[in-house]
């Protein structure tokens, strides 16, 4: 049974160009390593159509819930590596909280 895990997030007004170039320089690379080492199937981007709390989805994609439940340790993994040390992500994280706001993460399961 495939899974997904669908995080929302409120892109700050006045950040959104910030924050598509922190995708585009930062968050990419780190999903390509991430991809690239099996962590997830696929990404996928969406925004919600007409008024939402939320502005901005990742929808990542695994085969099984197992594949899933392993992405938060191996996702970290990845971003360490990228990052170069635990300071660099700190810093990385906290940028990326001046421009956006964690809504929700949920996860669901896709019957085959």
């Amino acid at each position: 049974m495939a899974a997904i895990r669908m995080f929302k997030f409120f892109v700050l007004p006045g950040q959104e160009q910030t924050y598509a170039d922190y995708l585009h320089d930062v968050v990419t690379p780190i999903d390509k390593i991430a991809h690239d080492a099996d962590v997830f199937v696929r990404l996928v981007t969406i925004t919600p159509e007409g008024e939402a709390a939320w502005n901005h989805g990742r929808v990542f994609i695994f085969r099984d819930p197992a594949q899933r439940e392993a992405m938060p340790a191996r996702m970290a993994a990845v971003a360490l590596a990228f990052d170069g040390s635990e300071e660099a992500t700190r810093d990385r994280k906290a940028f990326a909280e001046t421009l956006r706001r964690k809504i929700a993460v949920a996860d669901y399961d896709m019957p085959e």
